[in-house]
């Protein structure tokens, strides 16, 4: 009988190896189905299995988080750097006297006296009246003389004693006059004697309207052949010589003229009133009640029959103090421990200012030797101190060098530090990095 062998019989004489078959890991396992092997495989969503090194992933980890730390350190210390503010305020000196008195002021520079300049500006109107008829009219100019004394010793000018301009024009003085001799300042610097005084002129006409600043002489001195007198004094005319005239003028009612005249001062008024504040300078200490108001009548013309325009000048003036010069001296005034150190007011409008006599505000003020006034009121004086100096002194400084550094600043009386980040121990070393702000008051 034959025998039949079926293929499962033969076995290998050794264990055959088995080719690892890599399959899907959600694939089901073959099913032996009917002696045979159901090898069939799904088609979609197939994943295979990703072996990794698990110390390469630590290490990966690790690396990438030390980045992002040193990463936020840097930024955190580069915002730091760049957003770093030192802020020093300072709290000056300062005084608050009650001021109550009287002083005086000169238009030249004097030791240990308060000095002044003035600012003038002036302006012209006019308006149409009704004239009831004309007249011949002459008239002398008038005006007033500074007369000037260079030399030591007073001189008594007797009433009528001429004064002749560089093209000859006399003017007499109205009243005897007593010149003051001139005097030595601290330096040893001889300051001439003034005084002021009205004069009138000589003769009628519009030629004796002089202007400003003309230097007279004494013509009575040289031809007496007193030559030391003569050439020790002279006069000027600070405002212009007027009111000179000869000729036909209009004749206008009274009560017109003088209602007419108030209206175009008032408008002039005003008007220069708003000019002074833009006109006048900066860096001086100036009080609207300071002003002088002063209107001069012009010649009338025609305007038509039966009209005549009045013309009208009116000039402002103002004297201007220093603002440096004018604290100091009220502070020398008022306070008692002062010792001559820059001080500042800060804020003027507190004062009130008052002429003791009433009529300087209608006088022309650049005609004056002196101003006495009265200032009432409770200014805050404070001590001036170099900011930029001060900077300077801390740059680079530890910040507890701050009370070695402020004794070289007397004007201040106490200073806070402040600082961002916060643990910076030092000042910047730009000096401009460091912010001053000043506080005015106690800490």
């Amino acid at each position: 009988m034959t025998q039949k062998w079926n293929l499962q019989d033969i076995r290998p004489a050794e264990p055959r190896r088995r080719t690892p078959v890599t399959r899907p890991i959600d694939q089901p396992r073959p099913v032996e189905r009917g002696g045979t092997m159901d090898l069939s495989v799904p088609p979609d969503d197939s994943e295979t299995i990703d072996v990794r090194d698990g110390n390469k992933e630590s290490k990966k980890k690790y690396i990438l988080l030390s980045s992002i730390v040193a990463f936020l350190i840097i930024s955190v210390f580069g915002l730091s750097a760049m957003l770093s503010k030192t802020t020093l305020t300072v709290y000056p000196e300062f005084r608050e006297p009650v001021v109550n008195a009287e002083f005086i002021a000169y238009p030249d520079r004097r030791e240990g006296s308060l000095s002044y300049e003035v600012i003038t500006i002036d302006s012209t109107g006019e308006m149409q009246v009704k004239a009831t008829g004309e007249e011949f009219v002459e008239e002398q100019a008038k005006g007033f003389l500074e007369i000037i004394k260079t030399t030591p010793g007073s001189e008594r000018l007797i009433k009528n004693t001429r004064f002749r301009s560089p093209d000859g024009k006399i003017f007499r003085i109205q009243e005897s006059v007593v010149v003051p001799g001139a005097i030595e300042d601290t330096t040893g610097k001889l300051v001439p004697g003034t005084i002021r005084t009205e004069v009138f002129a000589d003769a009628v006409g519009e030629e004796y309207n002089l202007a400003a600043n003309t230097r007279f002489d004494v013509p009575g001195f040289k031809e007496s052949n007193l030559n030391e007198l003569y050439d020790a004094i002279y006069a000027v005319n600070r405002d212009a010589m007027t009111g000179g005239f000869s000729g036909q003028k209009f004749i206008i009612n009274d009560d017109e003229l003088s209602t007419a005249r108030q209206e175009l001062q008032l408008k002039l008024r005003n008007e220069l009133l708003a000019r002074i504040e833009t006109e006048k300078p900066a860096g001086f200490t100036t009080f609207p009640s300071s002003v002088a108001l002063t209107f001069e009548p012009l010649s009338t013309v025609s305007y038509g029959e039966n009209l005549v325009t009045i013309r009208e000048k009116a000039v402002l003036q103002m004297p201007l103090f220093k603002q440096e010069d004018f604290a100091a001296y009220l502070a020398k005034e008022t306070i008692s421990t002062y010792n001559r150190e820059q001080v500042r007011i800060v804020d003027t409008s507190v004062l009130d200012f008052s002429y003791v006599d009433l009529a300087t505000n209608s006088t022309n003020i650049a005609n004056l030797t002196s101003l006495t006034f009265k200032v009432v009121g409770k200014p805050t004086i404070v001590s001036e101190f170099d900011a930029e100096q001060l900077q300077k002194d801390l740059a680079g400084k530890s910040k507890t060098s701050i009370s070695t550094v402020l004794t070289a600043h007397p004007g201040i009386r106490s200073a806070l530090v402040s600082s961002k980040p916060f643990w910076r121990r030092s000042f910047p070393e730009e000096p401009k990095d460091i912010i001053i702000v000043e506080v005015i008051g106690e800490e």
